[in-house]
């Protein structure tokens, strides 16, 4: 906690220059990407263009029959004819809202698919590059954006440039000098709408920056404001939320201004049109080359032609807008998923989990170097040393979150690249320190790991192995107990317990657990320990331990020291063999912490 808030002012000052990277760089190529591999309904997207045209086609008719009206040349027909383009109009509005609002909810559903399969199939490593909180934004608010965009805007831009042309046809016809008084103002209307969706670009992209910002700093703190009271921080914590808020108030209330200045210059552009339309046509009806009902159908004609100008810019800078999402989307769909070249089913298998010559390094520190052990299939092998040995990393090479730098790791003496996947992972049961669990049930919490419907009677007999099915069946919804978001609502033993319970269910050939028993009482850890010894009889067992007294017992213990593996053997054997694994042993009697 102290870490981020001290470094609070850096990271703003880091988000500010990757968003003014993100300003000059502009690409194309994200959003093009998108296009072709988020499955649209094309279908409903070109109906929504047909409805829209055949809108604009009624636009272009009305200014027509106004001017025969007031022309005097008023009949029924006329005047039917003239309603029913009206109505026409209205019908084909509701129309293409029905139809954009249902098309706009389903890519929206399609985005959000699209970015939550490539999301699933990314490498640990990429998210502890970039923090989950910080992807939300992009699954709900760019996804909502730019479904919306290929909903709405591309077929009002479409009906804009129809019309625009069309009328521009129809302008022609009347008196050249009108025709003239307008074009004067069109490159105006047009340079307006190209500097805005420039500056609509850079503003979203810092407005969208400073929100994520803000968000990852409270969703980093309120999980853990029981911390920031035992220290008594709620006024500095305070004063680091504010801060968060006012920089991301600062960069609205830009957005704002800038808003508002196209906006009065857009104003501006309109009453110097309307001005110049009715001093020309007032000076041309003195004249006598036009008559009133000339000049109001080409007065309506030249608000269509600068609404329509006016629409093609709105468009184009919505898609300005959206070019800044689409970059944000592909900086996580366009990063390399997890490899998984494999074909072999590990549920198959059966054998050895053997480390040969294996080295590894997070970024430029390595971590492992030329470790090689064999963790015998129906034994136990544990994996002890001081924090930082390489423990841990160890396990998340067995779980293939990381690959090796050099050297392999096999199963049943094939190399681990061999197997799929998630099929390797659906063969190890991995029971973490600090158990997690997802929003639900306790039944759908132990049930997780497995495919398919699970019995009761499944259900409770893993529960009992991993001694909390007196617990569950204490609850009054039993296994349909909400368990709260990541197990709130369950005390740390009842999760790790529930956790345990899981790999049980899972019954795979391999089981992983990193320091499993830490959070139980003597009992549980008792209970717990005799099953994961009947169950290591088939299957191969691989656990890391800082509490020496819960590995005494395994067949193999590695002991790590400075990323190698200074020795090998049975407790008794390192005992005498190993000083590092002896002197372990008397800290830990001695109630040191290793």
């Amino acid at each position: 906690m102290i870490n981020k808030k001290t470094s609070a002012p850096q990271m703003m000052h880091t988000s500010h220059e990757e968003l003014e990277r993100q300003n000059k760089r502009q690409s194309w190529k994200p959003f093009w990407h998108l296009i072709k591999n988020v499955k649209f309904p094309w279908l409903l997207i070109i109906v929504c263009i047909i409805l829209n045209l055949a809108q604009g086609q009624l636009s272009l008719m009305f200014p027509q029959y106004t001017q025969e009206i007031y022309n005097g040349n008023f009949t029924v027909a006329l005047a039917v004819t003239a309603v029913l383009v009206v109505l026409g109009q209205a019908i084909l509005t509701a129309a293409i809202q029905c139809v954009a609002r249902y098309t706009s909810h389903l890519n929206h559903m399609r985005f959000q698919n699209y970015i939550w399969r490539k999301l699933s199939r990314l490498p640990i490593s990429y998210f502890e590059k970039n923090e989950p909180r910080d992807l939300i934004s992009r699954t709900t608010q760019d996804t909502l954006s730019m479904s919306e965009f290929m909903s709405y805007s591309i077929s009002y831009w479409l009906r804009g440039i129809y019309t625009l042309v069309m009328t521009v046809v129809l302008i022609t016809g009347y008196d050249w000098r009108l025709t003239v008084s307008q074009f004067i103002c069109i490159p105006l209307t047009y340079a307006i709408g190209v500097i805005a969706g420039r500056i609509y670009f850079k503003m979203n992209n810092r407005v969208q920056g400073r929100l994520s910002d803000a968000t990852r700093y409270f969703a980093a703190v309120l999980p853990y404001l029981t911390l920031v009271k035992l220290f008594g921080q709620e006024t500095r914590e305070e004063k680091a939320g504010n801060s968060w808020l006012a920089n991301q108030f600062k960069t609205q209330m830009q957005n704002a201004v800038y808003g508002l200045a196209i906006s009065f210059a857009e104003t501006v552009t309109d009453l110097i049109r309307t001005l110049v339309i009715i001093f020309t046509g007032l000076w041309l009806l003195r004249e006598g080359a036009i008559d009133i009902g000339q000049w109001i159908a080409f007065y309506q004609y030249a608000n269509l032609l600068n609404g329509n100008v006016r629409s093609v810019m709105a468009q184009w800078q919505a898609l300005k807008r959206n070019q800044g999402a689409c970059a944000r989307i592909a900086a996580a769909t366009d990063a390399e998923p997890e490899e998984n070249t494999g074909k072999l089913n590990a549920g198959e298998a059966s054998g050895n989990v053997e480390f040969k010559n294996v080295s590894f390094a997070y970024e430029e520190q390595n971590v492992l170097n030329d470790v090689s052990f064999t963790a015998e299939h129906g034994k136990v092998t544990a994996i002890v040393g001081p924090s930082g040995a390489g423990k841990s990393t160890i396990l998340n090479l067995v779980e293939r979150f990381y690959l090796p730098g050099q050297g392999s790791i096999s199963w049943a003496g094939k190399d681990a690249r061999e197997y799929e996947l998630q099929s390797w992972r659906r063969n190890i049961g991995y029971i973490p320190q600090d158990a997690q669990l997802l929003s639900g049930t306790i039944g759908e919490n132990i049930a997780h790991g497995v495919d398919g419907p699970v019995s009761r009677e499944r259900l409770e007999d893993a529960a009992r192995r991993a001694d909390i099915l007196d617990y569950i069946k204490s609850l009054p919804q039993g296994f349909d107990t909400q368990v709260g978001e990541n197990g709130a609502r369950l005390s740390g033993g009842q999760k790790q317990r529930i956790a345990i319970a899981r790999a049980i269910l899972m019954n795979s050939q391999i089981l992983v657990l990193d320091e499993a028993t830490s959070n139980l009482d003597a009992e549980s850890e008792y209970n717990v320990n005799r099953t994961l010894k009947e169950l290591s009889k088939d299957h191969t067992v691989l656990m890391v331990a800082h509490r020496m007294d819960t590995v005494r017992d395994a067949d193999k213990i590695v002991v790590m020291e400075r990323s190698r593996v200074s020795a090998q053997g049975t407790h008794g054997e390192l005992m005498t063999a190993s000083p590092l694994y002896r002197r372990l042993v008397e800290l830990q009697r001695a109630g040191v912490e290793v």
